[in-house]
Order: structure tokens, then C-alpha cells, then sequence
């Protein structure tokens, strides 16, 4: 681990070292590929002290500018479908979550460059009107508690405001957590979440409601699909549990949608063989992931990975990793 982020940071290094000396054109070279690429928040301003997989709106519409100018922009549909043009990149656009800021601002910048995006809802809303690791992000910031004890655990705040106990984060214990066990932490919080102004910070924590899911559903130009019910981490809970995750989803935005759910995107990216299976038992045709386990999985037609879109670095270094298809 420790040498692939010595490798990472000396690759972006280089890059930048390559663009002062203005040879970035060399890294910017078109080159044939596809590739999925897969965003979760947009905001305002890309802050990420909150969440770190969030993008500013306006490096959002500056790279949506110039992916489409630059390279072959194509749907998911067709990307399985293998509708690629040879000599350039073939790009196709997935959302995770379903963070009412893809509704707010994603998608008019998606419809203004008539760019077609599959968004995979969590439907979690029946429970809670917020995704838990973004409940913790922002009350882990905010909170002056310095620890706090889950399941007799003592956690103690670091200068990165997270809660650690023995050299792990409280919210990489969430991601395993069943959800009975998981509400722990929202009562731990309560009155931390309650003190927030929750106008302020609704970019980073507020879900799309039905209407505006149904709103996206039937836009030709975008597709629904679904990512689990609470964003459990799926193949660290019961199975049965994960099972059960995986066909909620699906029932409740077909109930939504008003028609078939058949794509299905993996929370965090974590899978497994029997869990894949049961996806498609139950009549998923397409399974989004992160990275594959195993050789064997990428023969799996039904299953593509995807490049995680990176809010730490350039534009010009963003589209220098995404046309070499790797962060190192």
C-alpha cells in the first residue's frame, strides 16, 4: 500500500513536470481505449474536506466540454454494445449515490452537451434522509466530542477529524456494519447533526427525492440503476443481508421508475462471485464495478470496471491519467 501511493505521487509528479516544461502534449497524445468513468458529488467550489470524491460544477462542465470536443462520448448502451470509433477514446458517464447535487447540476450540463449518464440510486430514504458515511463525514468535521465509544470501542478524534480506534477509522468499521448496528452512530451524533445548518451543507448529504429520480428515469438522454439500500459495503454484512439489500433497491425504483432496474452498481466497488450471481438471478444485465477481483471476472460480459475520477488534481493531469487508463 505505502509503495503504491510512493508510485502515484511520483507519477504526478512527473506529469506536472512534464506540463511546466511544455511537453504536456506528450501525455495528452489521443489514443484509442474505452472507458467508464464513474463521478459521485458535484458542488459549488469541489470542496473536499467534507467528502473527497467531490468536483466544483465548473471544472465538471470544463472537462464535459472537453471530453466531448476531444474524444467519443457515447452512452452505456452503447458501450456494451461495443459501439466504439477507433482511434480516439471511447467515454461513458456513471453516477453514484444519488446526491440531489447530480440532479441540481450534473445533469443541466449533462443535457446542455447532450451527453447521455446512468446515475445508481441508493434507496435508502425509508430509513434516513442521508447516506451514513456522509452523516459521519460531516459530524466527524463539526463535533467538538474528542471520543466516542461504539460497540464498546473507544474512538478517539486525529487532526484529520476522524474517529480512530486501534489505527482504524470508525468509518471504515461502518462500511461492514449492519444497518440495526450502523443507527448506533446516528444517535452517538444526534445533537452534533441537529446543531448543523442544514441548508449550508445540503450539497454534501441531500438525496434526490422520487420525483426527481422518476424526473431523470424518463429522460432519454439518462438511465437509472441502482446501488443498494443503505450502501453497506455488501460483501462484508450477512449475505443474506446483502442479498436483501440488493432486491430492495431494485423493487424500490422499479416502483419508482415505472420500469425494469437492470443495472446494478457495486458500493465501494466490493463484490463477489455469489453475490454477482445473484444480481443477475434476479434480473440485473449489468454489473458496474470499480476494479475487478479476478482475470476470470473481466471474460463476464455483464461486468465492466470503472475509472474513479480523481478531485485532487488538474484538469490536464485528469485527462493525461484517464487517456493512460491509470493513476500510476
Amino acid at each position: 500500500m505505502l509503495w503504491m501511493r510512493i508510485k502515484y505521487r511520483l507519477g504526478l509528479l512527473y506529469k506536472t513536470v512534464l506540463f511546466k516544461l511544455g511537453f504536456g502534449k506528450l501525455l495528452l497524445k489521443d489514443r484509442y481505449g474505452e472507458r467508464i468513468l464513474v463521478y459521485h458529488g458535484i458542488d459549488e467550489v469541489g470542496e473536499t474536506k467534507y467528502n473527497s470524491r467531490f468536483i466544483s460544477k465548473v471544472f465538471f462542465e470544463e472537462f464535459i466540454k472537453h471530453i466531448t470536443t476531444h474524444y467519443n462520448v457515447i452512452s452505456l448502451d452503447d458501450f456494451y454494445q461495443k459501439k466504439f470509433k477507433k482511434d480516439t477514446l471511447n467515454i461513458a458517464l456513471t453516477f453514484d449515490d444519488g446526491y440531489l447535487n447530480n440532479y441540481k447540476y450534473a445533469v443541466p450540463i449533462l443535457e446542455k452537451y447532450n451527453v447521455p449518464a446512468c446515475f445508481y440510486i441508493t434507496t435508502i430514504h425509508e430509513k434516513a434522509p442521508y447516506l451514513w458515511a456522509d452523516f459521519l463525514d460531516l459530524v466527524s468535521y463539526h463535533t467538538k466530542k474528542k471520543e466516542v465509544i461504539l460497540e464498546r470501542n473507544l474512538y478517539q478524534k486525529n487532526d484529520k477529524n476522524e474517529f480512530i480506534w486501534n489505527g482504524i477509522s470508525m468509518k471504515n468499521v461502518a462500511k461492514a456494519l449492519p444497518y440495526d448496528v450502523l443507527k448506533m452512530i446516528y444517535e452517538i451524533f444526534k445533537d452534533d447533526w441537529e446543531s448543523l445548518p442544514p441548508k449550508k451543507y445540503e450539497d454534501y448529504w441531500m438525496l434526490m427525492n422520487a420525483q426527481q429520480i422518476k424526473e431523470i428515469a424518463d429522460n432519454p438522454l439518462f438511465t437509472i440503476g441502482a446501488h443498494g439500500e443503505t450502501h453497506a459495503s455488501l460483501v462484508d454484512i450477512p449475505v443474506e443481508e446483502a442479498k436483501k439489500e440488493i432486491l430492495l433497491s431494485k423493487q424500490q425504483l422499479e416502483k419508482i421508475c415505472e420500469q425494469p432496474i437492470t443495472e446494478f452498481a457495486f458500493p465501494f466497488g466490493y463484490y463477489n462471485q455469489e453475490l454477482a450471481d445473484y444480481c443477475e438471478e434476479i434480473g440485473f444485465e449489468r454489473l458496474l464495478l470499480v476494479d475487478y477481483n479476478t482475470k476470470k471476472d473481466t471474460k463476464n460480459e455483464a461486468s465492466q470496471h470503472r475509472f474513479v475520477m480523481n478531485p485532487y488534481i488538474s484538469m490536464e493531469q485528469q485527462l493525461a491519467c484517464l487517456l493512460k487508463g491509470s493513476y500510476f
